[in-house]
């Protein structure tokens, strides 16, 4: 095992412990080992890319905290990433720790929050890019700056026993995002957030939403789908054994415009037996 502190992690003192954490990176992923975040120790991000390919065995396991770097100006113009896992196989992230967004400074600067103020993009705070054969189990997530946890392109995934809490009124704080993703499985976790608890777009097939406690929050959404008259095609989606509590919707499909063509009907969704526990 690798750990953070080996390679100059400074925690619980609020200095940036980035290079740090890619320094263990580099020697876990080379050698195949896994990195460990101690725990009872906080330590600080800014923006930091996980790359592969690495040797196998190789996985990242969490047990003390993780907090997003609280200055807005070092995640760029851009500002779209906090944390990514890139083009990995059989990655497995794990540990029972937190990964915290410290994400009020910017809901505070949202336009959503605030209308005098300019739309800008936030930072998902993690994102799983390229990812085969991946377990993402044991977390914790919480104020993600916008988006928590991203599933993007993504295939053979299993989210499990997570826990992911942000305030019902923080803006665009969605849950898990699966946007381009196949065989992906959703279990055992409690999502309340300010937005989706769970949202699907375009090019996402084989999802299962199983044991998931849902609110505050939007509910479990399909889309938005078909923005700018776009084609959007999501297939075969399972959400079983699920509590909606105190959300603005259950389980829903959003749309742009009231005629979209799908490659693959989308309402395949509403001829699968969904058991499904709605509590207002």
């Amino acid at each position: 095992m690798i750990s953070v502190d080996d390679y100059g992690a400074k925690a619980n003192d609020g200095r940036d412990d980035t290079k740090a954490f890619e320094k263990a990176w580099n020697e876990a992923c080379s050698s195949g080992d896994v990195l460990v975040v101690p725990k009872a120790k906080i330590y600080h991000l800014k923006p930091i890319t996980f790359s592969g390919p690495c040797q196998p065995n190789t996985a990242f396991r969490v047990y003390g905290t993780i907090r997003a770097w609280p200055d807005i100006s070092a995640y760029g113009k851009e500002r779209l990433l906090w944390i990514m896992f890139q083009n990995l196989t059989n990655l497995r992230v794990d540990g029972g720790g937190i990964i915290n967004g410290n994400g009020r400074k910017w809901w505070q600067n949202s336009c959503k929050t605030n209308e005098s103020l300019p739309c800008r993009h936030a930072p998902t705070a993690v994102t799983f890019y390229g990812c085969n054969n991946l377990k993402v189990t044991n977390l914790r997530f919480k104020n993600a700056q916008q988006m928590h946890v991203r599933f993007q392109r993504c295939n053979n995934v299993t989210a499990s026993n997570l826990i992911l809490r942000a305030p019902g009124n923080s803006p665009n704080t969605d849950g898990i995002h699966v946007t381009g993703t196949q065989n992906i499985i959703i279990s055992n976790s409690s999502i309340g957030t300010g937005d989706d608890c769970i949202s699907i777009v375009s090019g996402s097939e084989n999802v299962r939403v199983i044991d998931v406690t849902c609110g505050p929050g939007h509910g479990i959404s399909i889309g938005s789908l078909g923005a700018g008259n776009s084609r959007a095609n999501v297939s075969n989606v399972l959400v079983n054994r699920a509590t909606i509590r105190g959300t603005t919707n259950g389980v829903r499909i959003k749309t742009w415009q009231v005629y979209i063509q799908y490659t693959k009907l989308l309402t395949l969704l509403l001829k699968t037996a969904i058991q499904l526990t709605h509590i207002n």
